[in-house]
């Protein structure tokens, strides 16, 4: 077990000891808010609740102090990252501590999911547009500004997904999805003009350093 402080305080409870292992690993995959159960079995699991399944218990807020500059291979999450206050600090973060090639990927509710605002720990909107201001190549027809700062992820993959947990609107709801992501085109027409119309639940992305 190893413990990180820096001048305030602890900033991370390395529980499994994976940190004085990872020099040895062929490749670093960082798992985000893991909750009880990893994803992936090999990869590092960061969660702010230390429950069974987390290697490393921090507060990803404050970034990845505890990780080298171009040290990590891969970040993944599921349904994590709406629920920081300091998502500029942790994307800054996730390109720093990633090596050129490495990617991100991962899925967040759509703004227009209903379900969104039934949590109370959710602090962060995305849609379409969320993730182009994290590069300085343009993705879309309608443009972002760059100038909020320096990070140059090349978007590899953003998909709307449609979801129900009724059986009888999953199905009409697959079509929407599949019309949806027929071009980038399709997909700024849905948002701009019926995502309150026919809600989306969430978007999948893979971003690329």
């Amino acid at each position: 077990m190893l413990l990180y402080f820096d001048l305030k305080g602890l900033i991370m409870h390395d529980k499994t000891g994976v940190m004085k292992t990872i020099n040895k690993k062929p490749s670093v995959i960082i798992e985000c808010g893991c909750g009880e159960s990893k994803r992936m079995a090999d990869s590092i699991a960061i969660d702010i609740i230390n429950m069974d399944g987390v290697d490393i218990v921090a507060d990803l807020n404050k970034g990845f102090p505890f990780f080298d500059d171009n040290s990590v291979d891969g970040i993944v999450s599921h349904h994590f990252l709406e629920h920081l206050t300091s998502i500029d600090l942790f994307f800054k973060e996730s390109y720093r501590i990633l090596k050129k090639g490495g990617k991100f990927s991962g899925t967040v509710p759509h703004f227009s999911n209903p379900y969104f605002y039934s949590d109370y720990t959710h602090k962060t909107q995305f849609g379409l547009y969320s993730f182009s201001y994290l590069s300085k190549k343009q993705f879309f027809k309608r443009t972002v500004p760059v100038f909020y700062n320096d990070l140059d992820f090349e978007i590899i993959k953003l998909e709307i997904v449609f979801y129900s947990i009724f059986n009888s609107r999953k199905f009409p709801k697959r079509i929407v999805q599949k019309i949806v992501n027929r071009s980038k085109w399709t997909q700024e027409f849905y948002e701009e003009c019926f995502c309150f119309m026919f809600p989306a639940f969430e978007i999948k992305f893979e971003l690329q350093k």
